[in-house]
């Protein structure tokens, strides 16, 4: 493979895991739930939901860990929103139930009333966010009073070893992110570091470091 064609297989890896798309797309998701099966079950654990509330995720993808959370969580309701058509369609093929709902975003506004949710979790989607203070005062808007967000991403120190994050990837250490919550009007609670090993997306076993944050509006 050529130096070109390299650039452009990274490109296109970058975009899929951005927003995944078509059979590609559903290959990057299955590689992407996992991937990032510690990383969302530690968010899902991290929830301690009550029964009756209502829980928002950005960006589920196929959504195969929500089949989790509705069984630690049997008595919430589950959002999850995803600019991936395909991941959409997707979830609601892999996820039965009646408590779980998913829909199409644009990924700039959250189409829910001021103070919809008990709770809010995204993993591995900060990169993405083209506006994020303002997708951030976004998730804070859907938030009850005292409601919690969790973020979890994999840090800058990591993330900027992997060829594909030069294209299209805003990379983040701890403490950037934190202040970014803050702006928003969050207050941190807890951050959590955490390091796992994980195949890269060419095969290869990698250390990967991340961080979950608990915040609170």
């Amino acid at each position: 493979m050529s130096h070109q064609q390299q650039v452009e297989h990274m490109k296109e890896l970058a975009r899929q895991l951005s927003c995944p798309d078509g059979e590609e797309g559903i290959k990057t998701g299955e590689h992407m739930n996992i991937n990032n099966a510690f990383m969302t079950s530690l968010t899902i654990d991290s929830l301690e939901l009550l029964p009756g509330q209502n829980v928002l995720e950005i960006g589920p993808g196929n959504g195969r860990h929500v089949n989790y959370l509705l069984e630690k969580y049997p008595h919430v309701t589950y959002r999850g929103v995803d600019i991936s058509e395909t991941m959409v369609s997707e979830a609601r093929r892999l996820v039965r139930s009646n408590q779980a709902h998913f829909q199409l975003i644009d990924g700039e506004k959250l189409p829910f009333a001021d103070a919809s949710f008990d709770a809010l979790y995204t993993v591995n989607t900060l990169y993405f966010w083209k506006e994020p203070l303002a997708y951030a005062q976004e998730m804070a808007r859907c938030l009850k009073p005292g409601g919690t967000l969790l973020l979890a991403f994999a840090v800058k120190e990591f993330m900027e070893h992997l060829p594909f994050t030069q294209h299209g990837f805003e990379l983040y250490e701890e403490e950037t992110a934190v202040e970014l919550l803050q702006e928003a009007g969050f207050q941190i609670v807890t951050t959590n570091q955490q390091t796992e090993e994980i195949l890269s997306n060419a095969g290869h076993p990698v250390v990967r470091t991340f961080v979950l944050i608990t915040a609170q509006k």
